[in-house]
């Protein structure tokens, strides 16, 4: 009598372990873009506001990512900072630039996430995702 109970008990505990590891692995397994954009410097390759690609008014700026979350847009000698923060959990990146410059300011929001590669990073508009899309590419 005791045989069939115990193996009912420890195949519900191994039914119990693979959901709950397979459960852990969807928060662990998503990868970071803080190690990749915080080297280097970073071009907007692609910025689409309504469906419009709006990245030729950033043309040669160049973004840098600080580890301790603060960001330095340049461009010929003037630079304006600001800071950034990613949340692996909801993969998100937020961008808060202190600046009036209408350019710039398209850079400011809550992004998604999309794909994170060695050499870019494409982050969708977590307000509204049909609306903007923006792609970093590292120089």
């Amino acid at each position: 009598m005791k045989s069939p109970l115990l193996l009912f008990a420890l195949k519900c505990s191994v039914i119990l372990y693979f959901a709950a590891c397979s459960g852990i692995t969807d928060y662990t397994s998503a990868v970071s873009a803080t190690p990749l954009v915080t080297k280097g410097c970073w071009k907007v390759n692609l910025l689409t506001e309504a469906g419009t690609d709006q990245a030729g008014d950033l043309s040669g700026y160049c973004l840098t990512f600080d580890p301790e979350g603060g960001i330095k847009v340049t461009k010929d000698g003037k630079e304006i900072s600001g800071n950034w923060s990613e949340d692996d959990i909801l993969k998100r990146i937020t961008i808060s630039l202190d600046t009036n410059d209408p350019q710039l300011i398209m850079l400011n929001n809550y992004w998604s996430i999309s794909s994170v590669s060695k050499k870019e990073v494409t982050l969708q508009n977590t307000k509204n995702p049909s609306y903007g899309r923006l792609q970093l590419t590292s120089l």
